[in-house]
């Protein structure tokens, strides 16, 4: 995998946050209570994986309409028993609950059949890769008022942004003496430059501050941001330049609609008809890294499967969805050690593997047509042909190779599978954005498509 470009630091970075000491790690009264409701199961196996997350959200305008500084914890117990699987999920982790959800998960495991081929739970033979990215202390640090002071010293005039951070701690505990713990931080800044439809708009995420490079989002969102006139639209295919964001979004899209265990075996996907064989562009590679610390890592599973880097698409050919050990055993294929609480297996550390063009020539080599600065709304309305809808923000035309009139807002409508066997280039520059996870985000070039259809002006404007 070529190495994705590191984010250079913002000279600023130090002022950001205030300092504290270390936190204990995650709480060892907590991991006693695990290991007695272990040893207390009757079932066959037991898995307990308890979450404690905190999360924060301020805006550089408005700060009226911040929501308060959430937390939540969360016990997650799944057991085996007769070759049948169980789950319940509680709201907290005393004594009490442990052997409540253990109980309740006992209870469900016998409404169901047993499944066939279904392996243990994993032991603790391969170790996570030591990562030692995964905490900031100034993000743990954070409340709303210093958030809103970091805005105000980044944004000029008019401009406007909201950062949301996190602090999330994570325990992994089964019978077969696995113990996984972790504890994560978690910054996204997302920039809005001007207010028309030509606004530029730029996102980035980062486990730390200082990793987090204000400087070169700002850039983006001013580059992007249209004055003037509006242009009109082409009214024939056209080729199509994305902004990073705006990829990500339709990998996101990607992702949760093909690419997930629960897709795959309940066949919408269109991996079932099509693992192995190039519908892709072969351009196009896409890895899932956890590993990689140059984005958003995190060193395991929520089955506290030691995270490995993973193709999920080479040269354009889907090589396999992401697969927790039960599922791939149903399945009769490999696990990648994707498992996300709920008894499904998602990819959440994502690479678009990048070109070498620069920004600069891929607009040069897109004639007169449009670029997308941001892409919302993106919902699938036909999944094995992954066919989407997403609005369009931040359009503009290219003109004479370079960014030139905005565009009003617009609908796209296309099919993914279309839209991704016609890629003309692939940036070399590129952007990590989290859409909402603590354990990760997708990390993504800018993207140039050609014979784009199903643009169309926003009917809501």
């Amino acid at each position: 995998m070529p190495e994705p470009k590191g984010r250079p630091r913002s000279g600023r970075g130090r002022r950001r946050g205030r300092r504290h000491e270390r936190a204990d790690p995650p709480s060892d009264e907590v991991v006693d209570r695990l290991r007695r409701g272990l040893r207390r199961s009757p079932a066959d196996e037991t898995e307990l994986v308890w979450l404690d997350a905190r999360r924060g959200t301020a805006r550089s305008r408005d700060s009226s309409s911040d929501p308060p500084e959430h937390r939540e914890t969360t016990l997650f117990a799944r057991v085996l028993e007769g070759g049948r699987l169980g789950a319940f999920r509680r709201g907290t982790a005393s004594d009490g609950e442990i052997e409540s959800a253990i109980r309740q998960a006992i209870a469900q495991s016998r409404t169901r059949d047993a499944l066939p081929g279904l392996p243990h739970l994993p032991a603790d033979d391969v170790e996570p890769s030591a990562i030692p990215s995964l905490y900031d202390e100034a993000i743990a640090a954070l409340d709303a008022e210093a958030a809103r002071r970091i805005l105000a010293d980044e944004l000029e005039g008019r401009e406007e942004a909201r950062i949301d951070w996190g602090v999330t701690e994570l325990v992994v505990m089964n019978s077969r003496g696995l113990t996984r713990r972790a504890r994560t931080t978690q910054v996204t800044v997302r920039a809005r430059c001007g207010r028309a439809p030509g606004a530029g708009r730029a996102a980035a995420s980062s486990r730390s501050l200082d990793g987090l490079d204000f400087d070169a989002l700002m850039h983006r969102a001013r580059r992007r941001h249209g004055r003037g006139p509006a242009a009109e639209l082409p009214t024939d295919k056209t080729t199509l330049v994305l902004a990073q964001e705006a990829t990500i979004r339709l990998i996101d899209l990607l992702n949760t609609t093909a690419l997930t265990a629960s897709s795959y075996h309940d066949g919408t996907s269109f991996l079932r008809e099509h693992m192995g064989v190039q519908v892709l562009d072969r351009r196009l590679g896409l890895r899932d890294d956890a590993t990689d610390e140059s984005a958003l890592p995190f060193p395991f599973d929520f089955e506290g499967t030691a995270k490995r880097p993973v193709d999920l698409v080479v040269k354009g050919t889907p090589k396999t969805p992401a697969l927790d050990q039960r599922q791939a055993a149903l399945l009769g294929l490999p696990p990648t050690g994707h498992a996300v609480a709920g008894n499904d297996a998602v990819a959440q550390n994502l690479f678009l593997l990048p070109g070498e063009d620069p920004h600069q020539k891929l607009l040069e080599e897109s004639a007169d047509g449009v670029c997308i600065g941001w892409l919302d709304h993106v919902e699938c309305y036909d999944p094995l042909r992954v066919r989407f809808r997403a609005r369009a923000r931040g359009a503009r035309r290219i003109e004479g190779g370079t960014l030139g009139r905005p565009l009003p807002d617009l609908i796209w409508e296309d099919s993914l599978l279309r839209a991704l066997s016609n890629v003309s280039g692939l940036g070399a520059e590129m952007v990590t954005w989290s859409l909402g996870s603590f354990v990760g985000g997708i990390t993504a070039p800018a993207l140039s498509l050609a014979e784009v259809v199903g643009l169309k002006p926003d009917p809501m404007l």
